[in-house]
């Protein structure tokens, strides 16, 4: 059971962010939204791809492709619709040194396995961090207009079935087991902020 869990967690992960992208379609912005939170996305993504295809844990990377590929949709959907030639540059610079790590591959003085293990720690801390901004700018401004509240519950189950078939691996891998622990916590506390900022107006 536990081998089609990735399979299911990915198609979660596609019903989580479809509301997200339709709200941006249809309001033709992102604005509410953490750009940051989306660039880790796609890096921390990239990542933990790349150390599950490189060891053969090919199902396990079903879903980070999927996070990968969505999160970069909403990335081009900025550039789209909100950015300026100038917050283009910054959103390239900000890739470019989100995945700067990769370099340590060029290196003959380090092993492969190594490596690769240990950008999952660097994607560790970015999935760690990528909801707290996203949720920094939902306290300071209020706005969830462009937020879906499925997209962060949806996050939050397949974490769970993340979590579930790591556990499940005859040789768990640690920074997968804290990233979807983190990947539990942050999307909790984001949903929690958003149903509040929803229920402040009918409370006043």
């Amino acid at each position: 059971m536990a081998h089609y869990l990735p399979i299911l967690s990915s198609f979660i992960l596609l019903f989580s962010f479809l509301p997200l992208l339709n709200k941006i379609r249809k309001n033709r912005s992102v604005s509410g939204l953490s750009l940051l939170m989306m660039t880790f996305g796609v890096a921390q993504s990239l990542y933990f791809i790349t150390y599950n295809i490189y060891f053969e844990r090919y199902f396990i990377a079903l879903p980070f492709f999927v996070t990968g590929v969505l999160s970069g949709l909403i990335l081009y959907f900025f550039a789209r619709y909100n950015a300026a030639k100038q917050e283009r540059l910054q959103l390239i610079l900000m890739l470019g040194f989100s995945l700067m790590p990769f370099s340590l591959l060029l290196s003959s003085n380090f092993d492969t396995a190594w490596v690769l293990s240990a950008l999952t720690y660097v994607g560790l801390v970015m999935s760690s961090v990528r909801v707290m901004p996203q949720t920094y700018k939902t306290l300071r401004t209020g706005d969830v207009s462009n937020l879906s509240a499925r997209y962060f519950s949806l996050q939050f189950i397949a974490g769970i079935c993340g979590l579930v078939v790591e556990l499940t691996n005859t040789t768990p891998s640690t920074s997968h087991l804290l990233m979807f622990i983190m990947l539990l916590l942050t999307n909790a506390v984001q949903f929690g902020c958003m149903q509040y900022y929803k229920m402040r107006p009918v409370m006043a």
